[in-house]
């Protein structure tokens, strides 16, 4: 006896075998149904605004990301996504982000970016935002403390996006560019660990003061993303500097 059912936009084809056997076979191709909305992300404007999906069925082949959209109710705005993803999509994350949120230290690299015209994205007073038409997450006021964002699962903590790669990071819309110390402002002592980050370009930075990392230099002061701390940084560095 042969059985059809529906699982997430999916026709699944089952055969009865003897008594109570069942055996159920999906089609070959590669889908794109099982796909979740999981975090969203916000400034206080709504410029700066991620979301994150999340491949919720632990299935290896949903790679068919293209042409679905993702969109928001409350602001009407929507994003096409254009391409497919590689196998396995097995529990993934796919970003979608702001090239604003891209430009953060401590930002893993959007899969895609939304477009200017489409912000604010949602709406940080509370939105439903919607993957297609196989999932719709309705939540309400999204932190905007630079800090937090909110989770389908956990509900409002520290922001944690992640790329399809796994890539993943936090980020904090209060940091100060320059400010090494974190005491909020950009002086002498922030200087005193610059010059000990320059290694000039296309070096890895080898600080040697206490404490401070190859990372913490990058975080702190490679303000043009190129992966060294030289001078193109240290104009960047005195525009900032406040004695």
């Amino acid at each position: 006896m042969w059985l059809m059912y529906a699982q997430r936009g999916l026709w699944v084809t089952c055969v009865l075998v003897g008594a109570v056997g069942v055996m159920c076979a999906t089609p070959a191709f590669g889908g794109g149904h099982t796909w979740d909305v999981n975090e969203v992300f916000s400034s206080s404007n709504g410029l700066i605004q991620f979301v994150e999906l999340r491949e919720a069925n632990g299935t290896p082949g949903e790679i068919g990301l293209n042409g679905k959209v993702v969109s928001a109710v409350n602001t009407g705005k929507s994003y096409v996504i254009p391409g497919n993803v590689v196998a396995p999509t097995s529990n993934k994350m796919f970003l979608l982000a702001t090239q604003s949120f891209a430009d953060l230290p401590g930002a893993p690299t959007p899969d895609r970016i939304i477009p200017p015209g489409s912000l604010p994205f949602f709406d940080v007073n509370g939105d439903s935002v919607k993957y297609h038409v196989y999932d719709t997450w309705v939540f309400g006021a999204v932190p905007t403390d630079g800090v937090n964002s909110m989770n389908r699962v956990g509900g409002v903590q520290v922001n944690s996006p992640t790329n399809y790669a796994g890539q993943t990071g936090s980020v904090d819309l209060n940091f100060v560019p320059g400010d090494f110390d974190g005491d909020g402002d950009v002086d002498l002592l922030d200087h005193a660990n610059f010059e000990d980050c320059l290694d000039g370009p296309e070096a890895a930075p080898t600080p040697t003061l206490p404490g401070a990392t190859a990372q913490d230099c990058l975080d702190v002061f490679d303000s043009d993303g190129d992966d060294d701390v030289d001078l193109q940084d240290f104009d960047r560095f005195q525009r900032d500097f406040g004695g």
